[in-house]
């Protein structure tokens, strides 16, 4: 069907409208997305496939799950789901037992995280690490930790992309994964300190912007440093400081870390959003570590004597009097319920000219 509305469409429009679904795919993924499709093609043709239907799709997925994880088949699932929207204009989509399929597939799936690094950890190896070996690793885990970055952004990162403003040091992600730009600062005087430290080693010679360059003793070269060697990064700081299973420190460990520490210090959700540049709250919560720390936190809200919530109860309720005076010095007091009254001082409400509200509140 969708073939044969191209055929009917005029050479000129259907060149026009070619080039356009073209476009609609993600410019950094492109040939993925290509390369997924072809694959599929491939695999219809082995198998006599037509005509592109559920069971179809089921079929194949089915024979992926045997060399697959879960989260690559719904990689596999979002890609094919566009190719074929854009080629075929077939929405599996709407496809729902595939989806249910899908789901059973990831219920027992539980992903490979990196693990993380808290601030004493980082503060630690900023403080103990020789700046001769480790300035440029220095420098990576600073703007990473700080500014939740993935490895791609730091590899990318340019010189142009911090603006200095006295001791502060602003950091732009113009061109982040899912397309939106993120704006950061760093602040810490020493953090400060060892990012200019590094900048004033960059080589006249460098004809590129890249912000991070190979280091070695003290030196910086000309060439940009690669995107598996800044994912090596945190296997190095963790390594350093003698952690546990060091290998398990990959290039997504910046990135989450960052994300922990400012969940368990207390960032709430649009905050922790904002910060990492994520879409959904369930895309940002994925990348907080679950912390002992912050679960004590919780456990201790909730077992305090005082804790109020929506079965509050009667017994913490007072009645109280309140008086107000008039401007024409005619005083009347009325009786309203305050519940939580601890710590609450005496409270005076200035109306302006016409009344004054004092709350006198006594904890017996």
């Amino acid at each position: 069907m969708f073939e044969e509305e191209m055929q009917l469409t005029p050479p000129e429009l259907r060149v026009i409208a070619q080039d356009t679904l073209k476009n609609l795919l993600p410019s950094k993924s492109k040939s993925e997305y290509e390369k997924a499709y072809s694959k599929f093609l491939e695999w219809s043709h082995a198998n006599n496939v037509t005509v592109v239907t559920e069971n179809v799709m089921i079929s194949f997925f089915k024979g992926k799950r045997e060399t697959f994880k879960s989260s690559t088949l719904w990689k596999l699932y979002s890609m094919l789901r566009t190719m074929l929207n854009i080629r075929q204009n077939i929405d599996i989509a709407k496809f729902a037992n595939l989806q249910v399929l899908l789901k059973n597939y990831s219920k027992s799936y539980i992903a490979k995280k990196s693990k993380t690094l808290n601030f004493d950890q980082v503060e630690a190896f900023l403080k103990n690490a020789p700046d001769i070996n480790y300035l440029v690793v220095k420098v990576a885990l600073i703007i990473g930790y700080t500014g939740a970055c993935r490895r791609q952004e730091l590899t990318n990162m340019s010189i142009k992309d911090l603006e200095f403003k006295e001791s502060i040091i602003f950091v732009s992600i113009p061109n982040s994964k899912n397309g939106q730009p993120r704006y950061f600062a760093i602040t810490k005087e020493e953090w400060v300190a060892l990012i200019k430290k590094y900048i004033e080693l960059r080589p006249e010679a460098v004809t590129h912007d890249r912000l991070f360059l190979n280091y070695r003793t003290g030196h910086c070269t000309v060439q940009p440093i690669g995107i598996n060697k800044m994912g090596e990064m945190p296997k190095v700081i963790a390594s350093f400081l003698n952690l546990e299973n060091p290998e398990q420190y990959s290039g997504h460990c910046f990135r989450r870390s960052s994300a922990s520490e400012l969940a368990n210090r207390g960032g709430d959700i649009l905050t922790l959003k904002q910060h990492g540049g994520w879409k959904s709250s369930s895309a940002a919560e994925g990348y907080i570590e679950t912390s002992k720390k912050r679960k004590v936190e919780v456990s201790d809200i909730l077992s305090k004597p005082g804790f109020s919530g929506a079965g509050t109860s009667q017994n913490n309720k007072s009645k109280e009097s309140i008086q107000i005076t008039s401007a024409a010095n005619e005083t009347r007091s009325e009786n309203v319920v305050i519940q939580n009254t601890n710590s609450v001082p005496c409270v005076t409400i200035n109306t302006g000219s016409n009344c004054t509200v004092s709350v006198q509140i006594n904890n017996n």
